[in-house]
């Protein structure tokens, strides 16, 4: 009984870790989400590779390699060198945390990504029926306010 006993709390340990990595996973994702909010400055290219990487935590030849699947798109110098702004920076650090801690392929990172997209599309229309509901019912007040003193004059 004591072996049973033992082989459930392994089995428990990495539902634990998982757990954990999803979550980290998911405040990357956030994070990201929330760094697309961000102003044209944050777009704009200003580091080259060596800094880049140094802000990820991974090597150059990784940020190339991500480069080739597709993940980041830098922007290029007169003299053809990779520029990676604040917002590549912030994506590239989600890829890593999707590869390293959750262990995804680059198809999962390019579904996540995807995903992810697709939400900030979403957000967009739904902030937009959201302004509009609230003009159009600033435009109902405004016309039931004017039918009101209207009619009582």
């Amino acid at each position: 009984m004591s072996e049973l006993r033992d082989e459930s709390t392994e089995r428990q340990e990495p539902e634990g870790l998982v757990s954990e990595d999803l979550r980290r996973a998911c405040e990357a994702l956030c994070k990201l989400l929330d760094s697309s909010m961000h102003g044209p400055g944050h777009t704009e290219p200003r580091y080259v590779i060596s800094v880049a990487s140094r802000m990820v935590g991974i090597e150059a030849h990784r940020l190339r390699h991500y480069e080739r699947l597709g993940f980041v798109h830098p922007g290029r110098s007169d003299g053809n060198t990779r520029l990676y702004s604040q917002e590549d920076v912030d994506h590239l650090c989600c890829v890593k945390t999707l590869m390293n801690d959750l262990g995804l392929n680059a198809a999962g990172v390019q579904f996540a990504l995807t995903l992810m997209d697709r939400m900030e599309s979403l957000r967009g229309e739904v902030e937009s029926m959201s302004e509009r509901m609230a003009r159009l019912d600033r435009r109902r007040r405004t016309s039931g306010d004017a039918s009101e003193s209207g009619g009582g004059v």
